[in-house]
């Protein structure tokens, strides 16, 4: 079950109208065919009840002893009238249409004038004119159910009949009969309601990526957030809702921004006003007489100048600021792996000639650079190897020195961390160089990850995913 359901917001809220549209469509459909003659036969009882109501206004135009010639010359085989001293409807059924009948009738003749409407299958037929002269009905009708069987012939669907008093001893009595349609076909129907809901969902869809959309224009910058604090802002455009989310977001991104300024100038600032002093001390350390004290204290100075420039890119972070754009990756590791050797490291590559990715080249290659050469340094070599797949590609270096606790796998990453039983001192260093090249590698959508191989020694792999070139592309 957990594989059908949508994994998406836009799927769940699509899935939701979807549904209640089946549903109601499904409701409309069994409604229709369970009470669609019921609700057809109210409708002609509704107007039959206007027809009636027509006849007894303009029988109410001509004199009194007019008025049973008149019903007379109206009566037909659609709606057949007679006055009587009884009622033709002993009692009225409980059928809708007869209740939208007395309902209507009962708004137009005078309050209590009683009216009687039955519109029953089975009910008893309705005397003809002949008949009831010769029975002589119209001074003294019997509608019993028992005295009445003998005139009345069987009655035929869609009719009624109404008898409505209208004097102390006279009822008018007429029997109407229903226009009843004949039910359509099925397959119109529903194929008219599946051509709708098929609309209807179309709509739906439309309207719930509408809506949706802004959440996926969220995820999208707050990805790039993640690789370009400088990022643009998103556009505040929308519904209320989307606008202040935009509106929060890039303050955030702004705020975030001022913090990264504020730390670059103030470090700007500490590295200006310490490379004053640091040049009056080298010059100073020249009129010492003793090499070997003088040797020292130049190296400490050229080891503290080395921090604060570290220290400087670092806060910059020179490679989120660099632009991007499409590089030969296996060429540049080639080249980098080529120069290496040539200065008689043993550095080797292991990969494809060529191999375009769209990445930020400085940072890429100070990055795999920086891994390399910590790779001859404490490891004695260094194995480049280069692999692709469709999402992603993969570099490793792989060295043969004694690799890290995995307790320290983390920390190295650390700003100015070095481990001692691993990395000595007296290598130099400042303890940036990891640190910049994952922040490197991370400001192109990939990640930095150091794991001890199992034959011994240590292996860097930076994984670059090539989907996140469409992201890079937009900054």
């Amino acid at each position: 079950m957990k594989r059908l359901m949508p994994d998406s917001l836009r799927g769940w809220v699509f899935s939701v109208l979807l549904t209640v549209i089946v549903l109601i469509n499904v409701t409309s459909l069994f409604f229709y065919f369970v009470f669609r003659e019921e609700i057809a036969a109210s409708a002609s009882a509704s107007q039959a009840a206007e027809q009636i109501i027509a006849l007894k206004r303009l029988i109410e135009t001509v004199p009194q002893d007019e008025q049973v010639a008149l019903i007379e010359r109206l009566s037909s085989p659609a709606m057949t009238l007679l006055l009587t001293p009884r009622p033709i409807v002993h009692e009225s059924d409980d059928q809708l249409s007869s209740r939208v009948v007395l309902a209507k009738l009962r708004r137009e003749f005078p309050k209590g004038t009683e009216i009687r409407a039955d519109t029953r299958i089975a009910q008893r037929g309705f005397p003809d004119s002949d008949f009831t002269e010769a029975q002589g009905i119209s001074e003294n009708v019997e509608t019993e159910p028992d005295g009445a069987e003998s005139f009345f012939s069987p009655n035929e669907q869609g009719l009624f009949t109404v008898s409505i008093k209208v004097g102390a001893q006279t009822w008018f009595n007429t029997r109407v009969r229903l226009t009843l349609d004949e039910p359509s076909e099925q397959f119109p129907t529903v194929l008219w309601l599946t051509l709708v809901s098929i609309i209807i969902g179309g709509v739906a869809l439309w309207g719930v990526r509408r809506a949706t959309g802004p959440l996926s224009v969220f995820a999208f910058a707050a990805e790039r957030l993640g690789v370009d604090v400088n990022a643009e802002p998103l556009s505040e455009e929308g519904p209320s809702e989307v606008r202040r989310a935009a509106r929060a977001f890039n303050t955030m991104q702004m705020r975030l921004k001022r913090f990264i300024q504020d730390r670059t100038h103030m470090l700007a600032a500490i590295s200006h006003d310490l490379r004053t002093p640091i040049t009056r001390l080298r010059l100073r350390a020249e009129f010492v007489e003793d090499d070997r004290e003088r040797e020292r204290m130049l190296s400490d100075l050229a080891e503290m100048e080395s921090m604060i420039s570290a220290t400087l890119a670092f806060a910059r972070d020179d490679a989120a600021n660099e632009p991007v754009s499409y590089i030969d990756v296996a060429a540049v590791l080639a080249s980098l792996c080529a120069d290496q050797a040539s200065a008689g490291s043993a550095v080797s590559y292991t990969g494809p000639d060529s191999f375009e990715l769209l990445a930020r080249p400085i940072a890429l290659k100070r990055a795999v650079n920086n891994i390399v050469e910590n790779a001859v340094k404490y490891g004695q070599c260094a194995r480049v190897i280069f692999q692709s797949t469709s999402d992603e590609v993969q570099i490793t270096v792989d060295d043969d020195g004694p690799g890290i606790d995995e307790s320290d796998r983390e920390r190295v990453f650390e700003p100015f961390t070095r481990l001692e039983s691993s990395r000595s001192r007296e290598t130099g260093g400042t303890g940036l160089g990891l640190t910049i090249s994952r922040n490197a590698i991370r400001s192109m959508g990939g990640d930095l990850d150091l794991r001890n191989r199992p034959q011994g020694g240590l292996r860097a792999t930076i994984v670059l995913p090539i989907a996140g070139a469409e992201l890079l592309a937009d900054q």
